[in-house]
């Protein structure tokens, strides 16, 4: 009897932790568990804050950093954005962001999707704003659909009079799926800046997918290099509102079926939107650019057909170019005087030399043959081409090793190798004579033509794929 029992207190026990393992296993809202690494951030970050590599960071509705905080950021950090709530971090004026990753260990700003279930237009991205000047005036609002949270000064307003205003520093730092269009004209891109200022550091940043701009400026003085934008939905290099910064050694690979109906450049520069004369004008300077547009050769499949210019400078900017390489787009260079609303115009601003557009390699484009619409075009399109190499017969693969590798979602999928052929014209012939660049310390003066030599800068850090990555892991970002 006692051994009957014991047999039979065995078996019920048996039942009940059968019965409770089921019932772990069927709750639809388990309790978090001391291991997740998950941190969810909304609202203001007020005062000095450090995200930490060993937790993985989750931003739900609108982040702004505000009062003057500093938000840093450790190397191998991994920030993800609702796409619910349009997650979105903006550094608001007299904040920083101090994101400084290493090659190693880059900070990736990313979508909250799984692996394989990525898209552009995850999540809002990242916004500076700062003191610099604007021509708009010293108190603008960005674009982007933000919530002013009823104070858009402290909030959503960038423009000052500090050139040299710091927002903080972003180094080896990726920025991927993110940019929402809210409505036409107002996006936030995958980077945005308003009014950022000279003090501010940028330096091997990626943008991969944006669901609108990859980088666009509001005004502002702020330099950088090694940029990279990577299948993006909209513009490459979007400038406005008087920006007169400098850029050097940057690059934009499109994909051939990815472009939005607005129309997609590498290049798109306006002085504002109703092309106006008001100062500071738009006269940023690039140099040491690739823009690799969706074609890849004369017999390549069909492209997008929103896809336009590899540059398309507008409305009285008086953007600068030099030493770059510009191949597979429909329209290489684009001077359009249209939208212009003063007596100045855009073509008046190149052949004043405001405008300077020299030693640049434009293959496999043009094929529209308008490559000015405006005044001046006999003129303009003759120092055009005595002051650059046109060749439509010729593709980016004439110069660069491996252009035209993509993500895994599409065809031809593979790593791209954006260094330069040996023997290719981009391999050499860089001048920096012009006086826009030839004493000013911030342009390294290289013999190639392009944003790459031989060394290939994207190693360690950048990611071509990022679809496969599983960001489940704090600090696995490679």
């Amino acid at each position: 009897m006692k051994k009957q029992g014991l047999f039979l207190a065995l078996v019920v026990a048996m039942f009940l932790t059968a019965c409770s393992k089921k019932s772990t296993t069927v709750d639809p809202t388990p309790t978090p568990t001391p291991t997740d690494k998950t941190v969810t951030v909304t609202g203001d970050i007020d005062a000095n804050t450090t995200w930490t590599a060993d937790k993985i960071y989750l931003l739900k509705g609108f982040v702004y950093v505000t009062n003057g905080a500093t938000l840093t950021i450790e190397p191998g950090t991994i920030i993800k954005g609702d796409k619910a709530t349009k997650g979105t971090l903006t550094v608001t004026r007299g904040a920083k962001l101090m994101a400084v990753g290493t090659a190693t260990k880059p900070i990736v700003f990313t979508s909250a999707f799984e692996a394989g279930a990525r898209s552009s237009g995850d999540w809002g991205g990242v916004i500076l704003l700062g003191k610099a000047p604007v021509n708009q005036g010293d108190n603008v609002q960005i674009e982007g659909g933000l919530d002013p949270k009823g104070d858009a000064a402290k909030y959503i307003q960038f423009g000052g009079t500090d050139a040299n205003d710091n927002s903080g520093t972003l180094k080896y730092v990726r920025i991927e799926y993110a940019g929402i269009p809210f409505s036409p004209d107002n996006e936030i891109n995958g980077l945005t800046m308003g009014g950022v200022g000279a003090g501010t550091t940028l330096d091997y940043i990626e943008v991969y997918r944006a669901g609108d701009d990859s980088y666009e400026w509001f005004g502002g003085t702020v330099t950088a290099k090694h940029l990279l934008a990577i299948g993006g939905l909209d513009d490459d290099f979007d400038t406005d509102f008087g920006f007169s910064g400098k850029l050097q050694f940057c690059l934009s690979q499109r994909y051939p079926t990815i472009a939005d109906i607005s129309g997609s450049n590498g290049f798109e520069s306006d002085n504002d939107a109703s092309g106006s004369d008001k100062t500071p004008q738009t006269s940023a300077i690039f140099c040491n650019m690739t823009m690799l547009g969706p074609i890849s050769s004369a017999t390549a499949g069909s492209i997008n057909a929103n896809y336009q210019h590899a540059a398309q400078i507008r409305r009285n900017s008086a953007l600068s170019c030099f030493n770059s390489v510009f191949a597979g787009f429909v329209e290489g260079v684009y001077i359009d005087d249209s939208k212009v609303t003063t007596a100045a115009s855009t073509s008046t601003n190149y052949t004043a030399g405001r405008l300077a557009f020299q030693n640049n390699i434009i293959y496999g484009s043009n094929k529209k043959g308008n490559e000015v619409k405006g005044e001046n075009k006999a003129i303009f399109e003759t120092t055009l081409r005595a002051e650059n190499t046109f060749d439509a017969t010729l593709y980016a693969d004439a110069i660069i090793n491996s252009p035209f590798k993509y993500s895994s979602d599409f065809a031809n999928a593979g790593t791209p190798d954006f260094t330069v052929k040996a023997g290719s014209p981009a391999a050499s012939g860089a001048l920096f004579t012009n006086a826009k660049i030839s004493t000013d310390p911030f342009f390294e003066k290289v013999d190639y033509r392009g944003a790459f030599g031989t060394t290939d800068w994207t190693a360690g850090w950048a990611n071509f794929d990022p679809q496969k990555m599983p960001y489940t892991t704090p600090g696995a970002v490679n």
